[in-house]
């Protein structure tokens, strides 16, 4: 199991796809994916790891995880958080507009390993510096190897490094060919800094304000306010007098999930620049990753992975079956045809001849789609390879003509 897969597997493992009932529920898992998703690897990716979520089909575990790609992506616009009260609005204004900001997440999380299987505390790192650094480190693992590993991307200069104390190891990636597809207009965009843990702060907070008086937090005195959003509760500490957030906690009344807490919140406070340093420290060994990703996959990719999304999306409202066209995604009301047509397409060729070809996914045995399900359309045979997209979500590069040849009999 890659890096990837197992930090997806996690979340998977961690959350209860089917509860349906909870409003905000759909926030979290989709906050959760977009951080998971935000680290991946640039080489190959699964987009997600379908191999676990469709052993149900696209039902159940699928179907929560295709509207939270949609909402990622632009198929679905998240609603705006209505309701609170002044002060808690003001709170949750203050976070969005911090230049800076960073958090400790603590929950409770589920695991297997082989044959071993069970819980513990993940705690993780969170922060940002705008315009375009970012910092993750993981606190805690059942992996020994991954405690402590730290992630930093600088989207100004297109670089990631990724540390892991425990090896002593540090690895750089090229982020020049990493994009993303503006779902509004279909335009390919180079990935930029992700807000959404402070933007997901900002849709807990939807819903009526219970002002629950003077509390201490860490010996200080602060104020202790509480809004409900379906069997979400979420209770948030600000400090007197700021009206900044300093501690938010999720609850969930019916016991359905694990509570969630966001300790150590700090907003507009000065950070190091070193601690988004690009720069590996002295004594890690250092590697260079060097992918086979030209700009022009990276691009195909983007697109692929978009529309791959959408063709999930469709299978979930279509009682599991993927569409027979892609003009099909079009009819559903998924995308419009404007912006098929954009990302199917040359972005200097609007309305121009294809450049990805589709193929309705077949089923094995147990139900679960399989097969090359897009794939980069060609004359001849690139000498690079052509970009892959299977049904079970993952995309690579394919060398081998006779080897694709034979995965599309």
């Amino acid at each position: 199991m890659n890096d990837n897969e197992r930090q997806f597997e996690e979340f998977v493992r961690s959350i209860n796809f089917d509860d349906k009932s909870n409003p905000g529920h759909r926030d979290e898992l989709e906050e959760k994916l977009m951080r998971v998703l935000s680290r991946r690897p640039r080489q190959k990716w699964s987009l997600p790891t379908w191999r676990i979520l469709m052993k149900n089909r696209v039902t159940g575990l699928a179907a929560a995880a295709v509207i939270i790609l949609a909402i990622i992506i632009g198929f679905i616009e998240p609603g705006r958080p209505i309701g609170a009260s002044a002060a808690f609005a003001a709170a949750m204004d203050n976070l969005k507009q911090a230049r800076t900001f960073s958090c400790t997440e603590t929950f409770q999380m589920e695991y297997q390993d082989g044959e071993k299987h069970g819980k513990y505390l993940l705690k993780q790192k969170w922060m940002f510096k705008e315009p375009d650094r970012e910092r993750h480190e993981t606190l805690t693992s059942p992996w020994p190897r991954y405690i402590g590993e730290t992630t930093i991307m600088d989207y100004g200069k297109r670089r990631q490094l990724v540390l892991r104390p425990v090896e002593k190891t540090a690895t750089l990636h090229d982020m020049s060919s990493d994009y993303d597809i503006d779902g509004k207009t279909g335009d390919l965009k180079l990935r930029q800094l992700s807000k959404s843990l402070r933007d997901r702060l900002l849709e807990w907070s939807a819903g009526a304000v219970d002002d629950l008086g003077k509390a201490k937090l860490n010996n200080r005195t602060v104020r202790m306010l509480q809004s409900r959003k379906g069997q979400c509760v979420t209770t948030v500490w600000i400090e007197p007098g700021t009206d900044l957030p300093l501690q938010i906690g999720l609850k969930w009344t019916d016991n359905s999930r694990e509570p969630v807490m966001y300790t150590a919140i700090q907003i507009d406070t000065e950070l190091d620049d070193d601690l988004f340093s690009l720069e590996p420290p002295v004594g890690f060994t250092v590697t260079v990753d060097k992918s086979d990703w030209t700009d022009y996959k990276g691009k195909m990719f983007a697109r692929m992975r978009y529309i791959s999304i959408a063709c999930f999306v469709y299978a979930n409202k279509h009682d599991n079956q993927f569409p027979g066209e892609l003009t099909d995604l079009v009819m559903a009301g998924i995308v419009t045809d404007e912006v098929l047509n954009k990302v199917l397409t040359a972005q200097n060729e609007p309305g121009g001849q294809a450049m990805i070809r589709y193929r309705r996914p077949g089923t094995d045995v147990n139900g679960r789609a399989i097969g090359v399900m897009l794939y980069e359309k060609y004359d001849q045979w690139p000498d690079d390879g052509i970009v892959v997209c299977f049904a079970d979500g993952h995309c690579e590069i394919i060398s081998d003509q006779n080897r694709f040849q034979a995965l599309i009999k």
